[in-house]
C-alpha cells in the first residue's frame, strides 16, 4: 500500500500527500487505497485553492494568449 500524508491546512481543508510508492504503483499507476502513515496540521498555511483566492491578479495576465475558448483576449 502506498504511505500517505494527511495535511489539515488553517482553512479547514484536508489534502493527503503521497510519502512513498508502492511497488504496485510505480509499474501499473494505479493508485491502492491509502494508508495514511502521518497526520499535519498546518496551522500557518492555506491550502493552494484558498491561497489562489487570496492573491492578487497577475498585472500582465492580459497579455497571455490562452488556447481555450474561455480567453480572454485584449487588444
Amino acid at each position: 500500500m502506498c504511505n500517505y500524508i494527511q495535511r489539515e491546512y488553517h482553512c479547514g481543508h484536508h489534502r493527503f500527500i503521497a510519502s512513498t510508492w508502492c511497488d504496485v504503483y510505480t509499474m501499473t499507476h494505479k493508485r491502492c487505497p491509502p494508508d495514511i502513515t502521518l497526520f499535519e496540521y498546518a496551522a500557518k498555511l492555506l491550502c493552494g485553492d484558498c491561497k489562489a483566492k487570496t492573491l492578487p491578479p497577475v498585472p500582465w495576465e492580459a497579455l497571455i494568449k490562452r488556447h481555450n475558448k474561455h480567453a480572454i483576449l485584449l487588444l
